[in-house]
């Protein structure tokens, strides 16, 4: 009995031992439960926020995969134009290259009508220099000359032949050239008008000195001149020129020995020729001609003839 008592007391020291114990493991179970509970709570709460999170991932991922799609069809579209425009840029490149040589032969072109026109306006003013040289030789056309002059006077009839003492001559007149551009450069033909010519001579007539003094002859002319001329401009300003002339001539005397005037038509010739630089001419003449004069009541013709040096001043 003992035993068994003693048995029944270790079995309820037991059972409340175990008792005590099974509530302390049910109150740390429940503590556990409520811990698991609670990570459970949070666990749901962090997959319900990680599939939320998910969700708006899957949409932010569906818009990327669009913007994708769209930044493909972009690329696809621009990769056309790159191409297109690389295309496009060969074509620029090889018409560049084209225009560049183009440029190149233009500049050639200009460059060489850039040579043209430099000799062209050289030549033009060397042409326009040689023209206004040319002008500047060949205006000078009008002529206004003093000539001194050696003659004799055959008054036929076996009379003595007489020398002049002195003879001078005036005139004034114009040339007028045959055609504008001289022939080689250097040549012009002409014809000679001069508009008036007054010469005056005058002879001594007589034998001794006494007779001298009281039986001189003085003789005039007034004529006009009208013939060919040959001009040569050979270098510079320096021309030569010469010329014939028909006289047409109202010739004149006068005798002191009764002063005897008489006056009568005559026809007279020249020659001659001149050298002239710019406005200043020197020249030398010959003249010959004839007149017939009544006197006393016989008609007498005078052949009077010579040479003229003369200055002339042309302008």
């Amino acid at each position: 009995m003992k035993r068994i008592a003693l048995l029944f007391l270790i079995g309820m020291s037991i059972t409340s031992l175990s008792a005590q114990t099974l509530k302390k493991q049910n109150q740390m179970l429940k503590d556990s439960i409520g811990v698991m509970q609670k990570v459970i709570d949070e666990k749901t709460s962090a997959n319900h926020a990680l599939t939320e999170e998910n969700a708006t991932l899957k949409n932010k991922h569906m818009l990327l995969k669009a913007s994708k799609d769209s930044l493909d069809g972009v690329q696809k579209s621009l990769l056309g134009k790159y191409n297109a425009l690389s295309v496009e840029n060969e074509r620029l490149k090889d018409s560049l290259f084209i225009c560049h040589n183009r440029i190149n032969a233009l500049e050639n072109q200009v460059d060489s009508l850039n040579t043209s026109l430099v000799n062209l306006t050289q030549e033009m003013n060397d042409k326009l220099d040689y023209m206004a040289k040319q002008e500047k030789i060949w205006s000078n056309r009008t002529y206004f000359n003093i000539a001194y002059g050696m003659l004799s006077l055959d008054r036929g009839d076996g009379q003595e032949k007489l020398s002049s003492n002195f003879a001078f001559s005036i005139s004034r007149g114009k040339t007028y050239y045959l055609h504008k551009k001289p022939l080689f450069g250097m040549l012009k033909f002409g014809l000679d008008w001069t508009f008036f010519d007054i010469a005056v001579a005058q002879y001594d007539n007589g034998e001794s000195f006494r007779e001298k003094d009281n039986n001189d002859i003085y003789k005039g002319e007034v004529s006009m001149q009208f013939g060919p001329s040959i001009t040569v401009n050979p270098v510079d300003f320096l021309k030569l020129n010469v010329y014939f002339r028909y006289d047409p001539t109202y010739s004149m005397m006068f005798n002191t020995d009764g002063n005897e005037f008489k006056g009568n038509y005559a026809s007279y010739f020249n020659t001659g020729l001149a050298a002239s630089y710019k406005v200043i001419s020197l020249g030398v003449e010959y003249r010959w001609g004839s007149t017939s004069y009544k006197i006393d009541g016989e008609k007498q013709t005078w052949k009077a003839s010579g040479t003229y040096l003369y200055l002339s001043f042309r302008f």
